[in-house]
């Protein structure tokens, strides 16, 4: 049995079919009283990692998203599809509306290295902001090879193999272990969550439990990477964005 474990970033957005409302002020869309699910791409992602775990080339499959309250659903979604554990980074609403790819890549490094993870699955970018930057950045922070918009993903040994869609036709990558993979479209066709496995994880809330199937971890309080409102005056150092709580709970 394989011993690699896979972390995978789902994000919460609006509903792929609601239709969008701008705001009266023109400074975005209306997200109260909407539809939200996981991200269209998350869940190419999710339904990658969970194969890789039914075919034994994948011992451990986490899912883990940035965001509010609400994202505990997004995260139950992720286990009732089959990922194994969760971990809820919760960033306050007003905070999270600010988050940004290279503070989300600075949480998912992290967790990466603390969860020691080999392979760190996203989807290619989000269709709410369709920036497209999130996994680039985090395999930039930990200087993994990456593999993005992948159309097929093939264990090989200790390598990858990573076939992504460009312009004209198919690349082919072998990446060395741990590595980054973003999918594309045509991955995969996720499943759907069974009746059974949503029961089973709708109690699920982001506060710590033991055991392996289904323990869970919540980083809690504030946005990890973003800099603080309250900057510390470091003297001959100038001013340095203060870490949050979460980031250092993350290095334990």
């Amino acid at each position: 049995m394989a011993e690699l474990r896979a972390l995978v970033a789902v994000k919460r957005v609006i509903d792929f079919a609601v239709k969008i409302r701008v705001k009266p002020d023109k400074t975005g869309v209306v997200t109260d009283g909407v539809k939200h699910s996981m991200n269209p791409f998350c869940e190419i992602a999710v339904e990658e990692a969970v194969r890789l775990k039914e075919k034994k080339l994948v011992k451990e499959v986490i899912a883990v998203s940035c965001g509010p309250a609400q994202c505990q659903e997004t995260i139950r979604t992720a286990l009732a599809m089959g990922a194994d554990r969760g971990i809820h980074v919760e960033v306050p609403a007003a905070e999270a509306d600010r988050l940004g790819p290279l503070q989300v890549a600075r949480v998912l490094a992290k967790l990466a290295e603390k969860e020691k993870v080999d392979l760190l699955l996203l989807g290619k970018q989000a269709i709410d902001d369709d920036c497209n930057q999130t996994g680039q950045m985090t395999a930039g922070l930990l200087d993994w090879p990456q593999g993005t918009f992948a159309s097929q993903v093939t264990l090989e040994g200790d390598k990858l193999k990573v076939e992504r869609e460009i312009d004209g036709g198919l690349e082919t990558l072998r990446l060395k272990l741990p590595a980054v993979v973003t999918a594309d479209l045509r991955l995969n066709e996720p499943r759907y969550a069974t009746l059974p496995n949503i029961m089973t994880w709708q109690s699920w809330g982001g506060g710590c439990r033991s055991g392996r199937r289904g323990s869970s971890s919540r980083v809690n309080s504030g946005c990890p990477c973003a800099e603080s409102q309250e900057e510390e005056d470091r003297g001959d150092q100038g001013r340095r964005p203060r870490c949050g709580p979460d980031l250092q709970a993350l290095r334990g």
